[in-house]
C-alpha cells in the first residue's frame, strides 16, 4: 500500500506535491500543444465550424459483454465520450437534423442544403446486415454477434456504429455525409479532446478498411492510418497488459491503465490495425505500417487457438500472409535498388510455402484467403518498383514468370465472385485488383524474348482480363441496388470501370499494333488527356508505378 500524506515526513510530502505539480504543468502544456495542431485538424475536418461537445455518461466494456458490476470502467475497452453537438455547419445542417443515441446525445448528419442523411431505424438494421453479410468477411476486424442489433451497437460502440452506417449504406450521398461526420468526430475526439478508447480504434479501422467508399471526399487515408496507429500505441495494445494497477498522474481517469487480461476484441483490433496499415503501406509506398511486436505474436496465437467466430480464422491467415509482405517491404526499404537479394527472397518464399501448406481445410477454399495468398505470391515475386528495371537477370526473369502465374491465379479466384457481392470489397481487395491489372499490362509490354519463349502469354491476355473486369464493375450498381441519384459521377465501381475503360485504347495500341482497333474510345495523346482523378479520396495515384502509364509518343 502506498503511504498516506499523514504518514510521510513534511519534506517528503512537499517534494511529492511539487513533483506532481510540475508533472501536471507539463501535462497541461502538452494538452495545449495538442490543441494547437490546426494543420492536422484542418486536414481531418472538412468544415471549420464546430459546436459544443457532449459527453456520454456510459458505455460497456465490449460489444457482447457488459461490466459485471454495472459501473463505468475507464479501461482501454471503454469509450467515455459521445459525439459533438453541432448547431450548424456547412456539412451537417441544423440541430433538427441529427442522430439520437441511447444516452440522449445527438450528432447531426445532414448536408449543406439541410437534407438529412440520418439512417432510419429500419435503414440502420439494413446497413448493419449489409456489413455483416458482405463486408466483414473480407476484413474481420471486429466480431458483432448476430444478437446485436443496430440500436444496441450504437449504444455500446457509437463511433463504430457511425462508421458501419457509412460503410453499409448503398447511397453514395449518404456515404459522403456520414464520412464527413466521421472526420469531424475523429478530429474533435482525438485531436482536440485527446480521447483514447477501443471504440475510436474500431471506428477508424472500419473507415479506412473501406475507404474506397469515400469517392468524393478529399484524400484522408494517410492521416487516418497514422491516427489508428497512434491509438494502438496510446492504448498499449501492442504490448502485454500491465500486471499491476497503474494510475496516471493528475488523477486523469481518461488514461487509466487496463488491469484485466487482453480481450479478444483488443487482439482482433491490434492485428487488424497491423494488417490494414501494412496493406496501405505496401500499396502507397509512402507510410509505415504498425510495427510488429512479440505481444502481437501472442495475440495471433490466442486468436488462432481460441477462435470465437469464422472471421477469426480468416483474419489469422490474412495476418500471417501480410507478415511476409511486410518483411519483403522492410527488406526492400534497406536496399536502394529495391530488388532484394536472392537469398532473402528465397527465405520469404519458404515462409510463404509454409503458411500455404498449413492452411486449414476451410481456408484452402475460402476466396478471401486465396486472394490474399496469390497477392502475397505476387508481392514476394515482384516489388512495386521492380518493373522500372530496363533488363532483368536470369533469376529475375524467373520471378517475373512466377508473378504472372500469381496474377493468373488471382483472377481465376476473382472471377468466381458474383459481381453483385462486390459491394463487400474493402480497400485491400480493390488495391490488389488494380495492382494485378496494371502489373500484368506492364509485364506484357516488356521487350524480353525469354518471356515470349516461355509461352506464358498463351494462357493469359491482359486485354481480355481488362474487359472482363470492366464488364463486372459496370454490373455492380444494378445488381447491388446502389443509389447514385445525387451523384452523376457514380459510385466507386462505376468510376473504376470508367477509369479502366479509359486505359484500353492505349493498351490495345501497344499490345496489338498490327491488329484492328476494337475500342471506340480515342487514344490519349498526352498525359493530360488521361483521366487520373483521385477518385477514391485516398491518394490512390500517389505512387510512381501506378501512374507510369504507357502513352503513345506524338
Amino acid at each position: 500500500m502506498l503511504p498516506t500524506k499523514e504518514g510521510m515526513p513534511p519534506s517528503t510530502v512537499g517534494s511529492a506535491s511539487q513533483s506532481q505539480t510540475a508533472y501536471c504543468g507539463k501535462a497541461e502544456k502538452g494538452r495545449k500543444a495538442r490543441r494547437k495542431l490546426d494543420g492536422l485538424i484542418s486536414l481531418i475536418q472538412t468544415s471549420a465550424s464546430t459546436g459544443a461537445i457532449i459527453s456520454s455518461p456510459h458505455t460497456t466494456a465490449s460489444i457482447n459483454h457488459s461490466a459485471p458490476d454495472g459501473n463505468i470502467h475507464t479501461d482501454a475497452s471503454t469509450p467515455i465520450y459521445m459525439y459533438n453537438q453541432v448547431d450548424r455547419d456547412p456539412f451537417l445542417g441544423g440541430p433538427d437534423n441529427h442522430l439520437q443515441n441511447a444516452s440522449g446525445s445527438t450528432t447531426a448528419v445532414s448536408d449543406s442544403t439541410g437534407a438529412s442523411y440520418e439512417p432510419s431505424t429500419t435503414e440502420a438494421e439494413e446497413y448493419l446486415m449489409n456489413f455483416q453479410t458482405y463486408k466483414s468477411k473480407y476484413f474481420p476486424f471486429v466480431y458483432i454477434p448476430s444478437t446485436t442489433n443496430a440500436q444496441l451497437l450504437r449504444h455500446e460502440r457509437p463511433f463504430l456504429w457511425l462508421s458501419i452506417m457509412a460503410v453499409g449504406s448503398k447511397s453514395t450521398s449518404q456515404q459522403q455525409a456520414l464520412g464527413r461526420k466521421i472526420r469531424q468526430t475523429a478530429a474533435q475526439e482525438m485531436v482536440v479532446r485527446s480521447m483514447r478508447n477501443i471504440d475510436l480504434l474500431l471506428g477508424l479501422l472500419a473507415f479506412i478498411g473501406w475507404a474506397n467508399y469515400q469517392v468524393q471526399n478529399s484524400p484522408f487515408l494517410t492521416v487516418f492510418t497514422q491516427l489508428a496507429v497512434s491509438l494502438v500505441f496510446e492504448l498499449g495494445l501492442s504490448k502485454p497488459v500491465p500486471k499491476d494497477t497503474q494510475m496516471t498522474p493528475c488523477g486523469n481517469q481518461k488514461y487509466a491503465k487496463p488491469t484485466a487480461d487482453r480481450t479478444m476484441e483488443e487482439r482482433r483490433a491490434v492485428l487488424s490495425c497491423f494488417l490494414i496499415t501494412s496493406i496501405i503501406s505496401s500499396f502507397l509506398q509512402k507510410i509505415d505500417a504498425l510495427r510488429w511486436t512479440p505481444h502481437m505474436d501472442e495475440c495471433l496465437q490466442e486468436l488462432d487457438e481460441k477462435e470465437e467466430c469464422p472471421g477469426d480464422e480468416i483474419l489469422v491467415q490474412q495476418v500471417r500472409l501480410q507478415l511476409i509482405v511486410d518483411k519483403m517491404n522492410l527488406g526492400a526499404s534497406h536496399n536502394e535498388t529495391m530488388i532484394p537479394a536472392p537469398g532473402y527472397h528465397e527465405s520469404l518464399h519458404l515462409q510463404l510455402q509454409g503458411v500455404k501448406a498449413s492452411l486449414p481445410r476451410k481456408s484452402q477454399k475460402n476466396e478471401v484467403v486465396l486472394l490474399h495468398l496469390y497477392n502475397t505470391e505476387l508481392e514476394t515475386a515482384l516489388s512495386p518498383t521492380f518493373l522500372h528495371a530496363a533488363q532483368f537477370a536470369p533469376h529475375q526473369r524467373k520471378a517475373v514468370i512466377a508473378g504472372v502465374e500469381s496474377i493468373k491465379s488471382w483472377f481465376e479466384v476473382f472471377f468466381t465472385i458474383d459481381p453483385g457481392t462486390y459491394i463487400g470489397f474493402p480497400f485491400s481487395i480493390l488495391s490488389q485488383l488494380i495492382r494485378c491489372v496494371m502489373t500484368l499490362y506492364k509485364l506484357r509490354i516488356l521487350d524480353d524474348t525469354v518471356f515470349d519463349e516461355s509461352g506464358i502469354w498463351e494462357t493469359v491476355d491482359p486485354l481480355l482480363i481488362l474487359d472482363q473486369v470492366v464488364a463486372n464493375m459496370e454490373q455492380v450498381p444494378t445488381l447491388a441496388g446502389l443509389d447514385n441519384s445525387d451523384n452523376p459521377d457514380g459510385d466507386i465501381f462505376s468510376r473504376l470501370a470508367h477509369l479502366l475503360r479509359s486505359r484500353r485504347p492505349g493498351w490495345e495500341a501497344k499490345l496489338r499494333p498490327d491488329g484492328p482497333m476494337l475500342s471506340s474510345i480515342p487514344t490519349p495523346r498526352t498525359i493530360d488527356e488521361i483521366p487520373i482523378p483521385d477518385f477514391l479520396g485516398m491518394e490512390f495515384f500517389d505512387n510512381e508505378w501506378l501512374v507510369d502509364i504507357d502513352i503513345p509518343q506524338s
